[in-house]
């Protein structure tokens, strides 16, 4: 077990440590390290966003990665069009998604939500909430359809 002096705080590290047990760097091994996982924008920009930006894994700082434009997608991702597994936009689909339209597992929307938790205006689900409403479990003004009242 090789040690290597810490890009951080230069206390003395395994090469294979993912964390510094010191300063908690991550890798601190590593001379440089960018973080991990994936990071692409597209060149083509829309009031100083990316057009589309995927995003995928940590950064540098340890946190994972965001990814923001026009069109996300990535773990969390924030966009008019929003792909992941926490997502904010106009339109969010994601296990977690927040938007004027989203789809999900549990859906929150200003518009129309589609998912087994839905919350919005117009929704529809397992659980569905809102105004005008359709599932199994529904709470609402004007129901739908529902399977169980």
């Amino acid at each position: 077990m090789p040690l290597t002096p810490c890009r951080q705080c230069a206390e003395p590290v395994d090469d294979q440590s993912a964390v510094c047990p010191h300063c908690h760097a991550p890798r601190p091994a590593v001379r440089e390290w960018h973080g991990e996982g994936f990071e692409w924008r597209s060149h083509a920009q829309w009031l100083g966003v990316p057009a589309v930006h995927v995003a995928f894994g940590n950064g540098a700082n340890g946190r994972p990665r965001v990814a923001r434009g026009v069109i996300a997608v990535g773990q969390r991702a924030v966009g008019g069009v929003a792909v992941g597994i926490v997502a904010t936009g106009f339109v969010a689909v994601g296990v977690v998604g927040v938007g004027v339209i989203s789809l999900g597992v549990v859906a929150v929307a200003a518009g129309a939500a589609v998912g087994v938790n839905a919350l919005a205006p117009l929704a529809f689900g397992v659980v569905a909430a809102g105004y005008a409403v359709g599932g199994v479990a529904v709470f609402g003004w004007k129901i739908l359809f529902a399977v169980a009242r």
